[in-house]
């Protein structure tokens, strides 16, 4: 299962690689593809993770979630 999440603020690999780190750090995530040049995450999940635990862990990488398909 994978679900793409559209991310505003990051503006380079640094940044990527925050929202990456923080991903997968959730239980559940197997691993997350992050480019800050098309602002978008595309995280794979070994089982249902909740978007709102997906959307926090990339508030707290200090970057703003506009959507999660």
């Amino acid at each position: 299962m994978k679900k793409v999440i559209n991310i505003e603020g990051m503006s380079c690999g640094h940044c990527a690689g925050r929202v990456k780190t923080e991903l997968q750090s959730i239980d559940g995530v197997k691993g997350a593809e992050v480019s800050a040049e098309e602002k978008k995450a595309v995280v794979e999940l070994t089982n249902e993770v909740d978007n709102e635990t997906l959307k926090e862990a990339v508030i707290e990488a200090g970057y703003e979630v506009v959507s999660i398909d």
